[in-house]
């Protein structure tokens, strides 16, 4: 099983990441495939050089290549539920919904929320006023995520207390257990990953 979270900065995938690795799902980021692609090519590997890399990639592959990289990655694994956190476009949800045991998830959540969380965990690249966040937004949305988005099997709206959160996490993994098993009892799926 293969679950892929999207949405906006701030709005928890992190959150919902940590709670699918605590049952057990083995987290891959989308990134580290960019990084193996620009090692093997000798590569410098900063903030800069993986964007400058990964948007002449989309150029060159497509836009959904860091999603087959992805992919590749992951066939090299030997654990079976997989997570992948930070989708960033719909050519990447497109390509993943053609995979057999693939779900989307989009973490929501109010942007005035998602503002005072991004300035409260204070990562090196989050905003340090509302007009950095307000750019971040639009570069966002200009890469693709709320497209993405639109792609999600499941949307989570994370507004409340983790406590809810993980409630939520929960019903919805039940849910993908059970459409997972009832899939494979009537022989339908798609492209095997």
């Amino acid at each position: 099983m293969i679950i892929c979270i999207t949405g906006m900065p701030g709005a928890g995938k992190s959150l919902v990441g940590e709670m699918l690795a605590a049952k057990g799902f083995k987290e891959v980021e989308m990134s580290a495939a960019v990084k193996e692609k620009m090692a093997e090519k000798g590569i410098e590997v900063n903030k800069d050089s993986i964007r400058d890399f990964s948007l002449n990639s989309r150029k060159e592959y497509g836009n959904d290549v860091v999603a087959r990289w992805t992919i590749e990655k992951i066939k090299r694994l030997p654990e079976k539920d997989i997570l992948i956190v930070g989708l960033r476009s719909a050519d990447e949800a497109k390509y993943f919904k053609t995979l057999e045991s693939v779900t989307i998830i989009s973490v929501v959540a109010p942007k005035m929320m998602r503002f005072d969380r991004l300035v409260e965990r204070k990562r090196d690249d989050d905003p340090k006023n509302y007009s950095d966040f307000q750019n971040r937004e639009e570069k966002e949305k200009q890469f693709g995520i709320a497209s993405a988005m639109e792609h999600a099997k499941y949307t989570i709206r994370n507004s409340g207390s983790i406590e809810e959160l993980k409630g939520k996490v929960e019903k919805i993994l039940g849910e993908i257990k059970q459409s997972e098993k009832e899939e494979k009892k009537n022989g339908h799926g798609k492209e095997d990953t």
